[in-house]
């Protein structure tokens, strides 16, 4: 008897982790790999620095990512063990911001943690 399981995705390079970014656009629960995180973190930087020079499509794009890219910091949180929540401490000048990029580049948890299955399948 063949039991249904969903695959765990493994992006390979960067187009996929952005389809990836898009496909997830308001998923909030599970984890996400380091590389499904800066990825595109890295392409909707490059692109809202481009748009930047006309305010109305920035704007536009800002509102775009808006979502999404709150669900992949929930992700990657979850993936570090960690709730949404700790996504607040942000609001703390400079020590907020620099503790959620040290967890954003940490390693996953390995195994399965509160959050799901290890992205990685380890």
């Amino acid at each position: 008897m063949e039991e249904n399981v969903t695959p765990t995705v493994h992006p390979n390079d960067a187009l996929e982790c952005y389809k990836l970014f898009w496909k997830n656009y308001a998923t909030f629960q599970g984890r996400a790999r380091r590389s499904e995180f800066w990825w595109p973190m890295l392409f909707n930087f490059i692109l809202g620095s481009i748009l930047s020079f006309i305010p109305i499509l920035a704007m536009l794009f800002g509102v775009a990512v808006l979502i999404p890219n709150l669900a992949i910091v929930s992700r990657r949180l979850h993936d570090t063990g960690r709730a949404f929540g700790w996504y607040f401490i942000s609001f703390i000048p400079v020590v907020g911001a620099i503790l959620l990029i040290i967890w954003w580049a940490q390693e996953g948890q390995p195994g399965q943690n509160r959050f799901g299955d290890n992205p990685k399948g380890l």
